[in-house]
């Protein structure tokens, strides 16, 4: 029964994932938000290898309006690998109705819980956390509507996950190795992959970037330590020489993987920015200074635009269509929304969990030897080694990677809070993280030594724990159903619709 539930709960999860995300996806049949702006722009970039310009902002695609697009050139503000997704499924279901335009999408998001479940399995070495993080993400609300509409953030999320995903891996592939004692790992095809992913995460959003910076200093700051933590003579300038040869792997790697993504570009010369008699270098480092210049300068006011502090608690939703009509509605008229509304369980127990990782890492940081919680000591767990520790570091600076650039730079208001999306796999790691603890499970992985429960609860209050948990997690569930309707456009009564307008702000 123990090897069955290892193939049976992933895929129970994944079955319900893919169900939040594929049900009625078709619905509504036009284009919703930003939807107008990418989905055109992948349309026209499968027919001449760049965006081209469209006759009018209707959202409507029935019919010959689906490749209504102008051979001129158009200005389009991001890197071009989310619309070259959104356009696989634009090949397969036709660019006339909402599977075409949203099914890779959708399918980002349904592998991006199939990657989180797999983080949170060697995170903890736990099917059941593993499986936890891999549904409480399934039913968020803001990463269930993110990969039901034809934005390039689900995309984005996914690829993230994958570079965290791949720098675990990384240091997993270095602890095997043993001590580096005056010696520098060269080797690193897990690094490489990271900077791949975190590459293509830049080709579909910038702030992909961010990211791979914080993960790179992660993995630099946590060889010092170890260094340290074990007296090697010259510590410090084995790690930052072991810095620099990660650099040297990832960087180049990530670069390579942004310029591939523009390849359509560059072997069509009609593109946006291309100068006759100018070298393509020159020309997309012009148009990448135009692209720029339109993200800083950005401030133009949005009903739902939201300051980056209140994203951990989705404060303000980007409300993305609604619509009412009284055609085939039972009640007096129907309200059909797409709102990215929080499961409030997960969002804000998320924000919790987080709360007491970053508890469980300082009390472990320290309560080690020494100031900087380094050097071994007779009796007492040091700082990486304390079970979790080093789980919940990475966990936070995942989550800090694609929350913090945006409040420490924070300076246009046309900020959402959809891009949060990228936080969700964090927050959802950090919950399961949090609940196996309360539950007794142990947390281990190859990173760190086996170790007792990191509550280490009484047997008085394990069951007790473990019903909360389990109530926890059912009433989740049951919230995905009652919002399931607003995330997803169904057709409701304007009472159903009120009832989820918990906050001001979600109005």
């Amino acid at each position: 029964m123990r090897g069955s539930l290892r193939w049976i709960a992933p895929a129970l999860v994944l079955g319900i994932a893919a169900v939040l995300r594929f049900w009625a996806l078709d619905r509504p049949g036009v284009l919703v938000f930003d939807e107008l702006y990418y989905v055109r722009d992948a349309i026209s970039q499968l027919a001449h290898g760049f965006p081209t310009v469209w006759a009018d902002d209707d959202p409507s695609m029935a019919g010959a309006r689906a490749t209504a697009f102008s051979d001129a050139p158009s200005n389009a503000v991001h890197p071009p690998l989310g619309k070259w997704l959104i356009g696989i499924g634009i090949l397969i279901f036709g660019p006339d109705n909402g599977w075409g335009w949203r099914s890779a999408v959708a399918l980002a998001g349904v592998t991006t819980v199939a990657v989180v479940m797999r983080l949170g399995w060697l995170l903890s070495r736990s099917i059941l956390i593993a499986c936890t993080a891999g549904l409480l993400l399934a039913i968020d609300g803001v990463h269930v509507v993110l990969t039901r509409v034809a934005l390039l953030d689900g995309f984005l999320t996914l690829f993230v996950a994958l570079g965290a995903l791949f720098v675990w891996r990384d240091m997993e592939w270095g602890s095997r190795r043993g001590p580096l004692r005056g010696r520098i790992l060269i080797w690193r095809p897990w690094l490489f992959a990271a900077g791949l992913a975190f590459g293509a995460a830049a080709a579909v959003k910038w702030s992909g970037l961010y990211p791979l910076a914080f993960f790179l200093v992660f993995v630099t700051v946590r060889d010092l330590l170890e260094r340290l933590r074990r007296g090697e003579r010259g510590a410090v300038g084995w790690a930052a020489l072991q810095a620099g040869v990660s650099a040297v792997i990832a960087l180049p790697t990530a670069a390579l993987a942004y310029l591939v993504s523009w390849a359509g570009w560059i072997l069509h010369p009609g593109g946006w920015a291309r100068t006759p008699g100018t070298p393509w270098p020159a020309a997309l480092l012009e148009y990448h200074a135009e692209m720029l210049s339109w993200h800083s300068t950005l401030t133009a006011e949005h009903p739902y635009q939201s300051h980056p502090l209140t994203w951990p608690l989705a404060l303000v939703p980007t409300a993305m269509y609604e619509a009412r009509s009284t055609k085939g509605c039972v009640w007096h008229e129907c309200v059909s929304g797409i709102s990215p509304l929080p499961n409030p369980l997960i969002t804000w127990g998320g924000v919790v969990a987080l709360c007491v990782l970053m508890w469980w890492v300082l009390r472990a940081f320290l309560g080690s030897r020494g100031r900087f919680g380094i050097g071994p000591e007779p009796g007492r767990a040091e700082f990486l080694g304390r079970p979790g520790t080093l789980a919940g570091a990475f966990v936070l600076i995942g989550y800090l990677s694609g929350w913090l650039p945006w409040v420490l730079t924070f300076s246009r208001s046309a900020v959402f809070q959809f891009y949060a999306v990228v936080l969700t796999p964090f927050s959802a790691l950090a919950l399961a993280l949090v609940l196996g603890a309360l539950c007794g499970i142990p947390i281990r992985s190859s990173t760190e030594p086996s170790a007792p429960r990191p509550l280490d609860p009484t047997d008085a209050t394990l069951l007790g724990r473990r019903i909360s948990v389990l109530i926890f997690l059912i009433t989740a569930v049951l919230l995905a159903v009652l919002f399931f309707p607003v995330w997803s456009g169904m057709p409701i009564a304007d009472w159903f619709w009120q009832m989820h307008m918990w906050l001001p702000g979600w109005s």
